[in-house]
């Protein structure tokens, strides 16, 4: 082994030393003598415009002649040793094994075979997002603090060329020097340069000064800008953490809680506390290892290390989550399980064949890989395990879990727990899945970076090993990352919590909430419905602050609507607001007049059209009897009238389908979720499976399971926003649901206009902003529909198709304009969607702290 590296060395020596040896090697490899009468055209353009990071786009042209060696590799596919050898001769060197990692292909080189030649035209781009030089094609690019560098620099096989063109656009920075002397320009921007005969390649070399925005959103791998977006992320943890903690407070001071009120108030405050340090732990572990290896140069806390002690970090935090959800025994004891392997690796992983930071060797054989494999995956399962009781745990608070049935007859329901044999076997296969994915998204990766190397070398094969080696140890500390970005669930439970328990602290459910469950609503919206946005320049030092734009976007809403619903109407004699007059035993007797109200209206509409019915009576009858519907109780009992200008259908519709305000939110959540899910597949279509963004989503991060969870966010995002809806709806302005449901709209849109304005003045893309804001407004109109239609349920049977029924809830007059106005969405929708989808995608997803789709 000493003697190879003696060996490697003194030719590694010997080649700086003597670089005309590098030539004449270049010649006896890839026979570049036949290639002095090539032609070549290179271009590279930079794009900034509407962009989080700056675009490099590179095209390179060569007209091969026949006559040289490898030229007939070029016909063949992409997976023959000879195309790669004549692919890297063009675009890469004489060597075997190139891995290029920042380097892609828009698509696969375009060969065409031509007289006496063969023609190869080869697209590349790569991402100006972190400083250092960046390859792309015969490009280097220098990323540096205040400025950046290009340069031509191709393969030795392609510097005796001719080169016709060569063209750099540095688009809108501004080029502040260029060697050799532009021959001419090319449209605004463009720089154009042109071999002259006899003369050698020109060595281009181009200085240009990016704009702020796209210098800074390239620094982010500097420790400064790291700390600040961090600080950021925790500080949108903390805030809600801290929110959380101020609601519990404020709610224990408001008066004698129920024991069940104070058991759940106590279990959001405890979360929060326990969400304030896994936030701290997850993200503040990046900054906490660079600022030791970089201030502190202590070389022990390194990569290496940071990765090893995922194992621990992982294992930590999945203890915690076990311990918050208080599980069975069994539960416990498949915890420890899955402890053993872990402790076992990370404590002794020599014994296994593992360097002292459990990290592969080279040489590494397999049971070695499959000790590593182990821990990690029971790293993650017990992550997954312990997420698992946590949220059982509060999902059971909630409501979202039906209690078990009682085991005597007339005995109270038990709550159901987490059972073993149901969540090992999805925890098992999860886990397998997502492994699965990751590996196959990292193998995809290392294919692209790696598609000109020598395969049959052996150099290749340890190359590969190694690269997926380093994959797998770092799976515990990005599967951890991956996993706890979506623990804003939990808190969003733990508040739904509470306010289940408020809604019942009484026999009788209120029919709508006080100030103190408006408080939890409005930490509800951010948590569970609120995007995560105020990313400017790749930096989140600023996203904290849309907790609180949410949060007043919420409550701006419900002061607006306040006093303005239909039940805050008075009555025409007692002057008593509707609302009082409407209560739940009186609640089928409205419905009953609404239905005749709508009968006789119809029977009016037919004597309008010159039409009778066999009993047909005079107009007057007819208005006499609808003056008869309007007359109404007084909360005194005394008689009276409803208002003027709301009639009983109006009065039926406010109240909702259901006698309490928790009631109507669930029935709101469950029909926004089912009313979402075509909206949310063409979301996390458009977010992931198409253009650049398809090209992400298969070579970074975790493949499909990062697909399947955008779309459990949107439905997250559809149900929360259809539960303050219905939660909201006797309190919102409107006669019908698709009115309704514009304020909970409107609060949505308001975050997301702001975030528009900060990447207007950062000359970042919008990315599909406009398209989340119309997506909600169908939903919640669809959503505000079906409640409408929910609350006559009751004559579902004496009509046909539930079209018929809403046909004749909305009547003539209201239904073809909540036609046109639902119609008006689907084509503002569809052509948002439609430009959007036109529209490239960013190098990699940015992840968001609670929500939403973050592009680039």
């Amino acid at each position: 082994m000493r003697a190879c590296v003696v060996v490697l060395m003194a030719l590694l020596l010997g080649g700086f030393a003597y670089p005309g040896h590098v030539a004449r090697a270049s010649d006896d490899l890839c026979r570049s003598g036949s290639l002095a009468k090539a032609r070549v055209s290179a271009s590279v353009r930079l794009e900034h415009e509407r962009r989080t990071h700056t675009k490099v786009v590179s095209r390179l042209t060569v007209r091969v002649p026949s006559t040289w060696t490898y030229a007939t590799g070029l016909l063949l596919g992409e997976d023959s040793e000879a195309y790669r050898r004549a692919m890297r001769c063009l675009l890469r060197g004489p060597g075997t094994q190139y891995t290029w990692w920042d380097e892609w292909r828009s698509r696969a080189p375009r060969i065409t075979a031509e007289k006496d030649a063969v023609k190869v035209r080869v697209d590349f781009y790569a991402w100006a997002d972190d400083q250092g030089m960046t390859y792309v094609g015969p490009w280097d690019v220098e990323i540096g603090k205040d400025h950046w560098r290009i340069r031509l620099n191709p393969s030795e096989a392609l510097r005796r060329a001719r080169w016709t063109s060569v063209v750099v656009d540095p688009g809108s920075s501004s080029a502040i020097m260029a060697k050799p002397r532009p021959a001419t320009g090319e449209g605004d921007t463009g720089l154009v340069w042109r071999q002259k005969p006899r003369q050698a390649m020109p060595a281009v070399d181009v200085r240009l000064n990016p704009a702020w925005q796209r210098s800074w959103a390239a620094q982010d791998d500097r420790l400064r800008f790291l700390t600040t977006s961090v600080s950021g992320e925790l500080l949108w943890d903390w805030s809600l953490a801290v929110l959380v903690l101020g609601a519990a407070a404020r709610t224990r001071r408001a008066g004698t809680l129920t024991p069940n009120e104070t058991t759940h108030v106590t279990t959001a405050a405890r979360w929060a506390w326990l969400y304030l340090a896994i936030s701290l732990v997850n993200r503040g572990e990046d900054v906490l290892y660079r600022l030791l290896g970089d201030h502190f140069r202590i070389d022990s806390w390194n990569n290496d290390l940071q990765a090893y002690h995922g194992l621990f970090v992982g294992l930590v935090l999945g203890w915690v989550l076990l311990v918050f959800g208080r599980p069975r025994p069994t539960v416990w004891l498949a915890g420890a399980v899955l402890t053993a392997p872990v402790l076992a690796v990370a404590v002794r992983p020599e014994r296994f064949g593992l360097t002292a930071h459990a990290f592969l060797l080279e040489d590494t054989d397999d049971n070695a890989i499959a000790a590593l494999f182990a821990a990690a995956g029971s790293v993650f399962a017990l992550l997954l395990l312990g997420t698992a009781a946590t949220g059982w745990r509060l999902a059971r608070s909630a409501g979202l879990i039906s209690p078990r049935s009682p085991r005597t007859p007339g005995g109270p329901n038990e709550p159901r727990d987490l059972t073993l044999r149901h969540a090992a076997p999805l925890i098992v296969l999860t886990v397998g899945i997502i492994g699965l994915c990751v590996g196959i998204t990292r193998e995809r990766n290392w294919q692209r970076a790696s598609w000109l190397s020598a395969h049959g070398d052996a150099a290749y094969g340890i190359a590969h090993v190694k690269a997926l080696g380093s994959e797998l140890t770092w799976f515990s500390t990005i599967s951890t990352d991956w996993w706890l970005t979506y623990d804003w669930i939990l808190i969003g439970l733990a508040i739904l919590a509470v306010l289940r328990a408020r809604a019942h602290r009484f026999a009788a459910s209120p029919q709508d909430p006080d100030r103190i469950d408006e408080l939890w609503m409005l930490l509800f919206f951010p948590s569970m419905v609120g995007l995560g946005l105020g990313w400017f320049v790749n930096n989140g030092v600023v996203s904290w602050l849309w907790v609180f734009v949410n949060l007043g976007a919420l409550q701006l809403v419900i002061v607006l609507s306040r006093g303005k619903g239909v039940l805050d109407r008075p009555l025409q004699r007692s002057g008593a607001p509707l609302r009082d007059a409407l209560d739940e035993p009186r609640r089928h007797d409205l419905l009953d007049r609404a239905r005749r109200f709508r009968e006789v209206h119809a029977k009016l509409r037919r004597l309008d059209q010159g039409q009778s019915d066999d009993e047909a009576h005079s107009r007057r009858v007819y208005e006499r009897e609808l003056r008869g519907l309007h007359r109404w109780q007084a909360p005194s009992g005394a008689a009276d009238k409803l208002p003027t200008d709301i009639s009983v259908v109006d009065a039926a519709l406010a109240l909702g389908p259901h006698a309490a305000w928790w009631e109507n939110g669930r029935r709101a959540a469950l029909l926004a979720g089912l009313i979402g899910l075509p909206v949310s597949a063409l979301l996390v279509w458009t977010e992931n499976l198409r253009g650049e963004f398809l090209t992400t989503t298969l070579h970074y991060g975790f493949g499909l399971p990062g697909v399947l969870m955008g779309f459990v966010y949107w439905e997250v995002t559809w149900a929360g926003a259809g539960f303050l809806l219905g939660a909201l709806w006797r309190r919102l302005p409107g006669r019908r649901g698709p009115v309704r449901s514009l304020p909970i709209t409107a609060a949505f849109a308001l975050p997301i206009g702001l975030d528009a304005i900060g990447n207007w003045f950062t000359r970042q893309g919008q990315t599909n902003l406009a398209l989340y804001a119309a997506a909600m407004l169908l939903v919640m109109t669809l959503t505000g529909m079906a409640l409408d239609l929910d609350t006559f349920r009751g004559e579902r049977r004496y009509w046909q198709s539930r079209l018929g029924l809403l046909l004749s809830i909305y009547q003539m007059r209201y239904f073809s304009l909540q036609m046109a106005y639902l119609f008006a969405q689907l084509i503002a929708f569809l052509t948002l969607w439609q430009f959007f989808t036109d529209n490239a995608g960013p190098p990699e997803p940015r992840v968001g702290t609670s929500g939403g789709a973050e592009g680039s």
